[in-house]
């Protein structure tokens, strides 16, 4: 069945779905009045409904049901992270709005080679990815801070770096895992970090992309948390 992300909060009765979701509805879903779909706010709401109406700029849906979603454990987990060259930006949106993280924080860096992307089209990138997995939160998508930034700002930091210990992802609580840019966190960048105590982790003996130690990171600790009692 096929997902369309809706104005928060989705509740029963009339929804009226307008722009480019309700142009992907028509243009590229091909829904007729009667079709039914899944209905999600990306806020942790869902719910059931059957196309009542198409017209040229909007899509009107009667919602039948609703159900509270409640968030995964891997919602407490922010990614942040220096944003990769080309489109592999959306690859990282797009893989962690898979995993469930809640937060991606881009991160600007000494050695960052890119200003983070268009924040409007990240969004989107976010939504498609979380329509075609059925997740049922969106992640926050911050504008990019300062490496000072981030170590003043409280969070309980786990640094990705190669001479770090073994990761211990601990029971569930808010976490935030930073990813350097290609080349890597400078020595005074990690001595910052580790001045408001941040933990070095190492993932892997070899040398990863941005991406991938971003999607690999937040993978370790989503899994080990789904689990945990």
């Amino acid at each position: 069945m096929r997902t369309l992300l809706v104005q928060a909060p989705v509740q029963t009765g009339e929804a009226v779905v307008e722009g480019d979701e309700a142009h992907h509805a028509r243009a590229v879903l091909r829904l007729k009045v009667g079709d039914e779909v899944r209905v999600a706010d990306g806020a942790g709401r869902a719910g059931l409904a059957v196309v009542s109406g198409i017209g040229r700029e909007a899509l009107c849906l009667e919602v039948t049901a609703v159900e509270e979603l409640a968030p995964d454990r891997a919602g407490l987990i922010t990614v942040a992270v220096a944003a990769p060259k080309g489109d592999r930006l959306a690859d990282l949106v797009r893989g962690l709005t898979e995993l469930g993280v809640g937060t991606i924080q881009l991160l600007q860096t000494e050695r960052g080679e890119r200003q983070p992307g268009n924040a409007e089209r990240l969004r989107r990138i976010a939504a498609e990815a979380l329509k075609q997995c059925r997740r049922s939160h969106l992640p926050e998508i911050l504008p990019s801070c300062s490496i000072t930034a981030l170590a003043a700002s409280g969070a309980v930091l786990r640094v990705l770096d190669r001479t770090g210990a073994p990761p211990r992802t601990g029971a569930p609580a808010p976490v935030t895992l930073v990813v350097g840019p290609e080349g890597g966190l400078t020595v005074a960048e990690l001595a910052e970090l580790a001045a408001a105590g941040a933990v070095a982790m190492r993932l892997a003996g070899p040398i990863l992309r941005i991406e991938t130690a971003a999607l690999a990171a937040a993978a370790v600790w989503a899994a080990a948390w789904e689990s945990a009692p």
